[in-house]
């Protein structure tokens, strides 16, 4: 009973630190590949409220997918469970990041979405990092299903 209990708390760790890493390292990944109109550092030490905002709900949102694999039905096998999580969470945050770029053509098409979030609209910001937590919304459901 005690080893369980053991066992159960160190991988309940191992869950937590994978889902705060994955998570972390996603947004990071982003703020150098993809979002490079803006430093997440720079904007940060430029008290630049917009770009805070926006990687923020981006955290948020895919934090929220990598909870929803980690909740979701495992398949008994660690690994397995962890490279689904691993998976499913770039999976998503890939969908979002191409849903920001479609939003930012089709619907707000006057607007370029990275150079106002640069600028400093925090209002661009917000509507931004809105779509990446509305898609992990949906893509939450998915998963626990």
């Amino acid at each position: 009973m005690v080893n369980e209990m053991i066992v159960t708390a160190w991988v309940a760790l191992l869950w937590l630190v994978i889902g705060i890493g994955l998570s972390m390292l996603l947004v990071k990944v982003y703020d150098i590949l993809v979002f490079r109109k803006f430093d997440l550092q720079e904007a940060i030490e430029g008290k630049n409220s917009a770009v805070a905002i926006f990687f923020s709900l981006m955290l948020l949102g895919i934090g929220m997918v990598v909870a929803a694999t980690i909740m979701s039905p495992g398949t008994g096998l660690l690994v397995h469970d962890i490279a689904l999580t691993i998976g499913w969470s770039i999976g998503i945050s890939l969908v979002a990041t191409l849903l920001f770029f479609v939003f930012d053509i089709l619907l707000v098409p006057k607007i370029k979405l990275q150079e106002a979030i640069s600028n400093g609209n925090i209002a661009a910001g917000i509507l931004s990092g809105v779509v990446y937590v509305a898609v992990s919304v949906v893509a939450m459901a998915v998963i626990i299903t």
